[in-house]
């Protein structure tokens, strides 16, 4: 629709771009695709690590079902208790670190059960509509490999207090429409014959959706530098205003002009924002994932293949079967930008693959940092003194779930269209 972008027609291929968008993950990605099939000129500026980031070693899960934020009763006082355990789910390491603190507090004020009620309607129509454009980019050409499944999602539980826990879950999803099933250990055996985790039963969420995150990733890549989308490795170092807008951004010394600029850094969105007067509360939640090839897995030829993903909710754990492989995640550490591997916090991760795969402990370790904001929603909108400014951030675990209606929203702001969905909640400044 070059309508929407008259200048890219008549300004052809200049060094001005009408769209710069910082960061490359699945959320770059995505924003390029949708600005791309409008007909503006797009660069994507990332640091070089765009196959490496938090969009690639992730659960690969698309979860409608995750509905509750993640500020929700009980976190801080969980967070506090498993303090002292090294391979607690949850891990808030102490800091005085202003940024930190605030997030802090923020966080804790939206821990509430009047939070939850708010949000998850709000969550739920986001990645319902995010699934579906999902299922829409999966059909084009180049994303027949990247493994998109519509196999659902079994939330495990084996204790009486986490089957309580899903019981109430599953209670909020029926009432926000979705559709659920409660099984025993029987019905959940029926429906993954695979499974070795200890359990007295499940949630079934038969919406939910898996990917291989990668393989998306680098076709969407793929896809839309066919497009005419430029990529380029580099580090934006400054955000260089005129007024109440941004002119062009600086990479490695090189500065680029654009008419709009998208921040979707994830954890470090916040760096680029507060040189325009924005402090976004945006934290980096470090987390784990071990990948496991499928010839280390079900030696036994007649045993089922895994084909169900599923969260281990005693645990925290997830498992998810990918082409090839089958992968192993969990853990929520809350310290900073520390990219060190605390191999206690792996172990939990490495003791349920083993119930499945052999040679676990040789597999290679991975981590990423999941941006989360305070209240469990993105950040998706223009800044309020910038108004060329687009951020779109702050997803936490929910990166690939919400990546293509995030991409959606982003372009119809910038082509000033009405937002498919309501982007109040979304506000960069709120």
């Amino acid at each position: 629709m070059l309508t929407d972008f008259p200048s890219f027609k008549a300004r052809g291929m200049s060094n001005k771009f009408d769209v710069v968008i910082v960061g490359g993950g699945i959320i770059g990605l995505s924003c390029a695709h949708y600005l791309q099939k409008d007909g503006a000129r797009v660069l994507v500026i990332d640091r070089g690590r765009y196959t490496e980031a938090a969009s690639t070693g992730n659960a690969g899960m698309i979860v409608p079902s995750h509905i509750i934020p993640l500020s929700a009763p009980g976190v801080i006082a969980n967070g506090i208790k498993w303090l002292m355990n090294p391979e607690s789910p949850l891990y808030i390491k102490p800091s005085t670190d202003r940024h930190f603190m605030k997030w802090l507090w923020l966080f804790q004020k939206h821990c509430t059960p009047a939070h939850v009620r708010y949000a998850a309607p709000i969550l739920r129509d986001l990645s319902l509509s995010s699934s579906e454009l999902l299922t829409e980019i999966c059909a084009l050409p180049g994303f027949a490999d990247v493994g998109l499944r519509h196999d659902g999602l079994l939330m495990l539980h084996n204790s009486d207090k986490t089957a309580r826990a899903n019981e109430e879950l599953a209670d909020m999803a029926q009432e926000a429409g979705l559709e659920v099933d409660r099984l025993d250990r029987e019905g959940t055996l029926e429906v993954e014959p695979a499974l070795k985790t200890q359990i007295s039963g499940s949630v079934f969420f038969r919406q939910d959706t898996s990917i291989h995150p990668e393989l998306l990733l680098r076709a969407l890549e793929t896809h839309v530098r066919a497009g005419g989308v430029e990529i380029r490795d580099g580090e934006v170092t400054s955000m260089n205003a005129s007024g109440r807008a941004v002119s062009s951004v600086t990479a490695d010394g090189e500065e680029i002009r654009a008419d709009h600029f998208v921040l979707a850094a994830g954890s470090w969105t916040p760096h680029l924002t507060r040189s325009l007067g924005l402090n976004l509360p945006v934290q980096p939640a470090k987390g784990y994932s071990v990948t496991v090839p499928l010839e280390n897995c079900d030696s036994d030829a007649d045993a089922p293949r895994f084909k169900i993903p599923c969260v281990v909710t005693d645990e925290k754990l997830t498992i998810t079967p990918m082409p090839g492989c089958i992968r192993f995640g969990g853990t929520l550490s809350l310290e900073g930008f520390d990219s060190s591997i605390d191999e206690r916090r792996v172990r939990p991760i490495r003791r349920q693959a083993a119930l499945y795969c052999s040679n676990v402990d040789d597999i290679q370790t991975w981590s990423g940092f999941r941006p989360a904001s305070p209240d469990g929603l993105p950040y998706i909108g223009s800044l309020p003194k910038a108004g060329n400014v687009f951020v779109a951030t702050g997803h936490g675990m929910m990166g690939v779930t919400h990546g293509p209606i995030t991409g959606r929203l982003v372009a119809e702001m910038i082509a000033g269209r009405t937002p498919s969905l309501n982007a109040e909640p979304f506000r960069a400044n709120r």
